[in-house]
């Protein structure tokens, strides 16, 4: 799939690469969960405004074993495999320069 071209939901924050769906995490609260499997390497997400204070309404927790990584060039990528079903995550320490209390 060239997920370069297809934009599945967008609003003026948030554009998803793939569908996905807001359900209940065993990491905090809600999460993002995809719909279909997503390949190592590709564009999976970009977002404009504050993730971490999720005002995009984005739900992507943080995970140190995170499944998409910040490219400054495109936007959030998959850094391996991510499976259908499974949560996608991030490593907010990418990217936030202050102190996290985790």
């Amino acid at each position: 799939m060239d997920n370069s071209l297809t934009k599945v939901k967008k609003n003026t924050k948030t554009i998803w690469y793939y569908k996905t769906n807001v359900s209940p995490s065993t990491i905090h609260g809600y999460g993002r969960f995809t719909e279909e499997p997503i390949k190592e390497g590709s564009l999976v997400l970009r977002i404009n405004g504050n993730i971490y204070k999720n005002e995009n309404n984005s739900y992507v927790n943080h995970n140190l074993n995170n499944n998409i990584d910040w490219d400054t060039a495109n936007g959030w990528v998959a850094n391996r495999f991510i499976d259908q079903g499974e949560e996608i995550t991030m490593n907010y320490k990418q990217w936030i320069k202050q102190e996290l209390p985790f």
